[in-house]
């Protein structure tokens, strides 16, 4: 499972990768519209494709044992994107999606932030930024002592990377040696407020992250053979652990969004969400006509 897609061999799957990322922008976008709720929109659409492949295709996992020691760790450490992982996590069988129709109520197991203490599938509780990412190195760090067969992933923000404790973690990464450690970073150039550049930009990443002693991969966050390609490469560290920096756009698959600096959480418009459905559905079915 966990090699790289090949645009002409693996075109079938492609598409099916493609199509489930629709049906999941869909999902969130008729979630918040349905609940009437503020939602993280930019922070979720833009990690969708990195969900998508990772739990379809790369993660080694069990929805039927959650629980299962052999399984891949995953930290969602940009917290506030949880509405996303939770609706991959229902699409790779975890949980059914009726469990949404409590979404973010009292006694409900989706709630606002991840909490792997009610949620299937959920491995670390995140919420404050910088939080999940020094997790996910302690348990790559106990992966190591105990020969485990499993890897740890963990997916932050370019915002993320504004916080101390995500250096400090990939000092001790680096220190420790981690090759059991993958971290994508979700490189949309905005945080709350707007654009990073000029206010508080991380750029240049790449150099940061190879000064730190990661090996370091770049990808096209929204295309999945770029981004199997870095993973893949990712895979055959050794010795040190790896990074990859997903490019991506906040706010991908809500045209409204895409076209604006707006903030992070929002209500979204009826007009801006009946527009951005119409485009999911226009991709879908040039999709299911055989386009690419």
């Amino acid at each position: 499972m966990k090699r790289a897609l090949d645009a002409r061999i693996d075109r079938e799957e492609i598409v099916a990768l493609k199509l489930r990322s629709i049906q999941a922008r869909r999902f969130i976008l008729n979630l918040g519209a349905r609940h009437r709720i503020r939602l993280h929109y930019g922070a979720m659409t833009s990690v969708v494709d990195i969900l998508t492949l990772l739990y379809d295709r790369w993660l080694t996992l069990d929805p039927a044992r959650p629980g299962w020691e052999s399984r891949d760790r995953f930290v969602l450490s940009k917290g506030h994107a949880a509405p996303a992982l939770y609706v991959t996590l229902c699409q790779a069988g975890f949980f059914p999606a009726s469990e949404f129709d409590g979404f973010r109520r009292l006694g409900s197991r989706l709630q606002g932030h991840p909490d792997r203490c009610k949620t299937p599938g959920v491995d670390c509780t995140t919420g404050s930024l910088g939080q999940g990412f020094p997790v996910a190195c302690g348990m790559a760090l106990s992966a190591a002592l105990e020969r485990a067969p499993w890897k740890a992933y963990t997916c932050i923000s370019d915002g993320e990377c504004n916080e101390g404790s995500t250096w400090e973690a990939a000092l001790i990464a680096a220190n420790l040696r981690l090759d059991r450690l993958v971290v994508l970073v979700d490189v949309n150039g905005k945080s709350s407020y707007g654009r990073m550049e000029g206010r508080n930009g991380v750029e240049p990443l790449a150099d940061k992250w190879r000064a730190f002693r990661w090996r370091t991969f770049e990808c096209d966050g929204h295309d999945f053979v770029s981004l199997s390609r870095a993973l893949a490469e990712a895979e055959t560290t050794q010795k040190e652990p790896a990074v990859v920096l997903c490019r991506t756009v906040k706010g991908k698959g809500i045209p409204w969004a895409e076209r604006n600096d707006a903030r992070s959480n929002y209500l979204l418009k009826d007009a801006h969400c009946a527009e951005a459905l119409a485009s999911l559905n226009a991709q879908e079915e040039e999709l299911r006509r055989g386009g690419s």
